[in-house]
């Protein structure tokens, strides 16, 4: 019986062989290392076009060639050279609104950490603005935390048996928020859940209307996908990034502000 061949180890570089096929994102790439060098170097194709050239830089990653980048996965340089030609004009865009947006005196970021993504109800709140944590409050969901979730956070609802309710830090989250710019990373679902929350506690199945009063909500995801520029030949979109900090809300917080700063410096 025959076996398929093995996928090659792009982690390992110099076992690569002179021509080998990934799927990256379920479409293949085609590399193909150069007659005239042994040097860890290929040429990639998408189907019978070049999208540019690779180079191992064994213990540190992926080099490409046209736009000196380095990363450490193979996945992401491919997702590099596949960038479409609108963005230099994309990135541009996004750096400025990451300007305008840290410019904002009445920016406040948000980030709420949950029971799960199955009826999820918040476990930790933090907003910050430009420099400062200005609420951080653990919560009692009373609500069961899922496993998933604990491994991220670490919370139960043995460490969170003592906190205040949602409805107990309403009325301070409220005043925090009001007449403020917020920004959050994956909007939908932090308003989600603080519209599951308002229900709860208004004890009404409607969305609350206007609240908080008088803001403006903005999600950074978007912009740093774009600004990044991994495009996913499969989503046809450019990928969404992980902010690189403990899953705890002040320190995502702290991360996403990071991440927006470093927008503004290209």
């Amino acid at each position: 019986m025959e076996h398929p061949p093995a996928t090659p180890d792009t982690r390992h570089p110099r076992r690569l062989p002179h021509l080998f096929t990934q799927d990256i994102d379920t479409v293949p790439v085609h590399c193909v290392r150069p007659a005239d060098t042994d040097r860890p170097t290929w040429a990639v194709y998408q189907h019978s076009r070049y999208l540019g050239t690779l180079h191992a830089r064994p213990g540190e990653g992926w080099y490409v060639q046209a736009s000196r980048e380095l990363h450490t996965d193979f996945a992401n340089a491919i997702r590099a050279l596949r960038r479409p030609p609108t963005w230099p004009r994309v990135r541009a865009h996004a750096v400025e609104w990451a300007r305008l947006t840290l410019g904002d005196p009445n920016l406040r970021v948000i980030n709420i950490q949950t029971t799960g993504l199955q009826d999820p109800r918040a476990v930790q709140i933090a907003v910050s603005s430009a420099n400062n944590i200005v609420f951080n409050e653990l919560i009692n969901p009373n609500h069961h935390i899922e496993p998933d979730a604990t491994r991220l956070h670490h919370h139960t609802q043995h460490t969170t048996r003592h906190a205040p309710t949602f409805s107990e830090v309403l009325p301070l989250l409220t005043e925090t928020l009001h007449g403020r710019r917020l920004l959050a990373y994956n909007l939908p679902f932090v308003q989600h859940v603080l519209q599951s929350e308002l229900s709860r506690h208004n004890r009404t199945t409607r969305p609350a209307a206007n609240w908080p009063p008088l803001t403006s909500w903005a999600d950074a995801m978007t912009p740093i996908a774009q600004w990044t520029g991994l495009w996913s030949a499969q989503h046809r979109a450019y990928r969404r990034q992980r902010l690189h900090s403990p899953h705890e809300a002040a320190s995502k917080c702290r991360a996403l502000l990071s991440s927006l700063n470093a927008l503004t410096y290209n």
